[in-house]
């Protein structure tokens, strides 16, 4: 069997490796625009901030390791058309023939339309290139104002490595608050502190109207006066690269990305699609969400090579847990938000706790800070975001587990038998107090 995978992303080579490892008599191709494949994209801020040296971490594998195990790579190929009718992939030099297809095309940067920006030399991060360019310019002495476009993951991320490396950061921001779609009000509000608290200037409901050029100094018009600064980066979200999809058959959500199933079929016999091209479902609401995350896309590729290999196997949702380091603090979230519920008409009762995350007798005591969010009809925990030092953030996990199985919150699951030390946290842990709090 002739197994075809559009992209060399997590999601296709993941799913390339794993058919190989079923079956060895499966000829599988993997065409991949760029020369390399297996990018771990989500290392990029911070080798840019000189937390390690050496590039070839960010790879997963070589190409070299790959075709070892019988995988065939084609390494800068530029795909034409696709016709699903006749199975074939046609490129610039060759025409491929499969049996069964996988799309894993990834995403790319999604650029603002603005005035002049194409005019500068702007820096975006999603590539390996994008890292080792923006990487140059950063050293160089004269580089001191970076203006950052967008308080999303990437956005932050980055402002906290070149705030390490001694640059002056500023981010604007569209939204009023910082990541509204993903933090409830009173998460998005310590964030903006801790950024503030770090030097990082911070202009919300905001955005650039213009830019250009001035001596030595990029100048950005905004709504209400002017920045100078030395380079942009734009960090304003993903697009799925599925625009070669656009006048096809395959079906395609709002945003453009594929919409599959839980065995990452396309509507499409033989054509299957995973990773950040794709569309999956929220295991709460059932809705359509389009979550870009390497986790996504890894347990994607699993699925999609076990059916093809004949393994009945089914992805099961996102509950779109993420977590993010900024500085000293780190953010974890999972399931809905408040506002998210809302809009689904979920009707919730809130717990909102500030506690320590640790005994008060042993040094270091921090703060902790945890939202609990229950659906009242169900009994059931349906979201959590919590806000902490780096280290005890890590009992997010738990939360994430009782809201991935749909848990009731009751007596029983108030005595959840959490493990404690001093050094860890306190007797009755935050976690406790939330789901007490959210029972009485």
């Amino acid at each position: 069997m002739k197994i075809l995978i559009i992209g060399g992303g997590a999601s296709g080579m993941g799913a390339a490796a794993k058919i190989k490892r079923l079956n060895q008599n499966y000829e599988v191709t993997v065409l991949e625009n760029g020369d390399y494949v297996s990018l771990g994209a989500c290392g990029l801020p911070y080798y840019v901030g000189d937390e390690f040296q050496d590039s070839n971490n960010l790879f997963a594998r070589t190409v070299e390791k790959f075709q070892e195990t019988g995988i065939d790579i084609k390494l800068k190929t530029n795909i034409k058309k696709i016709d699903f009718n006749n199975k074939e992939v046609l490129t610039t030099d060759e025409i491929f023939k499969y049996d069964k297809l996988i799309i894993s095309t990834g995403a790319s940067a999604s650029i603002p339309k603005i005035d002049g920006l194409n005019d500068i030399d702007f820096f975006k991060l999603t590539k390996f290139e994008d890292a080792l360019s923006l990487k140059d310019t950063i050293n160089k002495s004269e580089v001191k104002n970076i203006l950052i476009i967008g308080a999303g993951f990437i956005g932050l991320e980055v402002a906290e490595n070149l705030k390490n490396l001694g640059k002056k950061v500023t981010i604007i921001e569209l939204d009023k608050r910082i990541s509204s779609n993903i933090y409830d009000e009173e998460i998005s509000n310590l964030i903006k502190e801790n950024l503030i608290s770090n030097d990082i200037d911070l202009i919300n409901d905001n955005y650039v109207k213009k830019f250009k050029k001035l001596d030595n100094k990029i100048i950005a018009e905004i709504k209400d006066g002017e920045l100078s600064c030395d380079i942009v980066i734009v960090a304003t979200g993903f697009k799925p690269n599925t625009d070669i999809f656009n006048d096809t058959e395959l079906n395609l959500y709002k945003n453009n990305a594929i919409i599959v199933n839980e065995k990452g079929e396309t509507n499409i016999k033989d054509v299957y699609a995973g990773g950040d091209c794709c569309v999956i479902k929220n295991r709460i609401t059932n809705d359509y969400v389009y979550t870009p995350l390497a986790t996504v896309a890894s347990k994607q590729a699993k699925v999609i090579a076990n059916n093809i290999c004949n393994i009945e196997s089914k992805f099961y949702g996102t509950i779109q847990s993420s977590i993010i380091k900024i500085f000293d603090k780190a953010i974890a979230r999972a399931g809905l938000t408040t506002e998210m519920a809302e809009k689904n008409n979920i009707k919730t009762k809130v717990a909102f706790i500030k506690d320590k995350d640790h005994t008060n007798y042993l040094k270091g005591q921090k703060d902790i800070y945890l939202k609990l969010i229950m659906n009242i009809e169900t009994n059931e925990l349906i979201g959590a975001q919590m806000f902490a030092d780096k280290n005890s953030i890590l009992r997010f996990y738990s939360l994430s587990t009782l809201i991935w199985n749909k848990t009731k919150v009751n007596e029983c699951l108030e005595q959840i038998d959490l493990p404690y030390a001093p050094p860890f946290s306190r007797s009755f842990d935050i976690i406790h107090i939330a789901l007490s709090k959210l029972i009485n």
